[in-house]
């Protein structure tokens, strides 16, 4: 087969609702010498790491079920990471990547994805970057090239024989893939887990301010929304600090919003919201906080606190040194 934009598995994606499910992966392949292998791909089913290839290898590692894997999965899995390989280091696509560009090492990477939405396949999407710039982005319906690689352009021939290749080659290899690996990790691709949600204040001493923060944790799956509000209006992103969606060690999620609110606006009383929607919840979960009269007290007595315990210890610590310097004259 050409060397195709394959990226076939570099299908990336996540369950979003119910009944969707996607297996993505991530190439990488490396111009110049360094001490990572030369070409690896990771696959993953929704989160779920289930492929690892490297070309140095020549073999396909099943990460998750690896016995009794069929052999249209295990010879669809070959087929398509020796495509992606031949396709990278291809000395005609090298060409133009490295064009006008410095010696040394250079990384180009791809990435795709193929989905089940209720059954139902969709297209798959394909992304390409180098030196973490995205270079090309391919959806079985257009190409779009980055200006800066003009030369990548594909001509209608071109792209006619690059959708004919993904509509009966690499499509139906990734949805019947996706397909296995849903039946075989069920148990974990279709688990639930609510979130658990907390609003957590707390007075920051060196700045004066309150940190209010909007904590959900242990939900499954990753996708969340998180939003907080204030006086029942969403306070935009801008003004908050974004925690990543992180993994727990049980294999559930975990995120969280900060606002920092100053000490005259606790004075306002304002009323805060942390509201959260999950494919859990059958409607959306608020937990709500107002400052209580004399919240920024609290601030104020945090460093009046701290000041007591510098003249409990500093004074006695000055009247040993002064004795000690008395003793030391007398003598």
């Amino acid at each position: 087969m050409k060397g195709i934009t394959v990226l076939l598995f570099l299908l990336q994606a996540t369950a979003v609702k119910t009944g969707s499910h996607s297996l993505w992966a991530f190439a990488t392949f490396i111009y110049g010498q360094t001490q990572f292998p030369e070409f690896s791909v990771v696959v993953m089913l929704d989160d779920i790491q289930v492929l690892y290839y490297e070309h140095n290898m020549k073999t396909v590692i099943f990460r998750s079920q690896p016995r009794n894997v069929p052999d249209i999965i295990l010879e669809g899995a070959k087929i398509v990471m020796e495509d992606i390989y031949n396709y990278m280091r291809s000395p005609a696509h090298r060409v133009n990547l490295l064009s006008n560009h410095a010696a040394g090492v250079h990384v180009h990477q791809g990435m795709g994805r193929c989905m089940l939405d209720n059954d139902k396949p969709s297209l798959v999407m394909v992304w390409e970057a180098y030196d973490g710039v995205e270079v090309t982005h391919y959806d079985m319906h257009a190409c779009t090239v980055n200006p800066l690689w003009p030369q990548l352009m594909w001509t209608t021939k071109k792209e006619e024989s690059y959708l004919m290749d993904y509509t009966n080659v690499y499509q139906p290899i990734c949805i019947k893939t996706l397909k296995y690996y849903m039946e075989k990790e069920e148990n974990i691709v279709f688990r639930k887990e609510r979130p658990r949600v907390r609003l957590i204040h707390k007075p920051c001493t060196e700045t004066g301010e309150m940190k209010v923060s909007c904590l959900a944790t242990g939900f499954y799956p990753r996708h969340i929304n998180l939003t907080m509000l204030r006086d029942g209006h969403p306070i935009p992103d801008e003004a908050l600090i974004l925690g990543e969606v992180l993994p727990n060690g049980d294999g559930t999620y975990q995120t969280r919003r900060t606002l920092s609110i100053r000490s005259e606006e606790l004075r306002e009383r304002h009323h805060y919201t942390c509201s959260v929607t999950h494919l859990t919840l059958d409607n959306k979960l608020d937990i709500n906080w107002e400052p209580e009269e004399g919240s920024d007290v609290a601030v104020i007595s945090s460093l009046a606190v701290v000041l007591v315990l510098v003249l409990v210890f500093a004074v006695p610590a000055f009247v040993i040194y002064k004795r000690r310097r008395r003793d030391t004259a007398v003598s």
